[in-house]
């Protein structure tokens, strides 16, 4: 095999590893953001829970 055809199959080869990287290093941030939108997603509806009971709260509160 001559140097040309060899240089071109090892480009070839460390050009797909960068690829395989790059694709796997997407998918890594695209779980990660999308648990982040489920966290914060679950930390707003566990602030409205508790503002309803402080609201409740108060209300009871107040009426007794």
């Amino acid at each position: 095999m001559s140097p040309a055809p060899k240089a071109l199959a090892h480009g070839m080869l460390i050009f797909l590893e960068i690829t395989v990287v790059v694709l796997f290093v997407m998918s890594l941030a695209a779980i990660a953001v999308i648990s982040s939108l489920g966290a914060r997603k679950r930390n707003r509806a566990l602030e409205n829970a508790n503002a309803l009971y402080l609201i409740g709260s108060a209300s009871d509160h107040h009426v007794d």
